[in-house]
């Protein structure tokens, strides 16, 4: 390839590039919004304020939790950021609005997550009362601690 065509080629790859990466979204879906990546650095710092009801008449619960590195008030937070870098981009996005689901309850526990996370807004709800929302509250499990189990 002669080196002009070369040229070319990598700057187009390189607007191409930094066009992709200035776009921002956002989307709100029920009881859950991801919005898009903010431009400043400090914006892109992890850090989620987490509430647990365990009952609908019990007090809440709540915690801090950063990453990068892991820390806050959270009981574990290494084990909450780790559970949260493998849940990938639909950890705080709520079921399909379409999704058939199970009618296995889980019990009464509520949570809520609020904050920024990877640069991007998040609040999210989780509650444990069908097949759906238990797999979404398996996904951040650890964000909410260990439950007792229902028989």
């Amino acid at each position: 390839m002669p080196r002009s065509a070369a040229t070319a080629l990598l700057l187009a790859t390189a607007t191409l590039v930094a066009t992709g990466a200035c776009g921002a979204k956002k989307a709100e879906t029920g009881d859950s919004t991801v919005a898009g990546p903010p431009t400043s650095l400090a914006a892109q710092v992890n850090r989620l304020t987490i509430t647990l009801k365990k009952s609908p008449t019990s007090d809440p619960q709540s915690w801090t939790l950063t990453c990068d590195p892991p820390g806050g008030d959270h009981p574990a937070p290494r084990k909450a950021c780790a559970q949260l870098a493998k849940s990938g981009a639909k950890t705080f996005a709520p079921p399909p609005s379409d999704a058939v689901c199970t009618e296995i309850y889980g019990g009464p526990e509520q949570g809520t997550v609020e904050g920024v996370w990877r640069g991007s807004k998040v609040r999210a709800t989780y509650q444990r009362k069908d097949g759906c929302d238990l797999d979404r509250w398996a996904q951040v499990s650890e964000l909410f601690g260990e439950l007792p189990r229902v028989r």
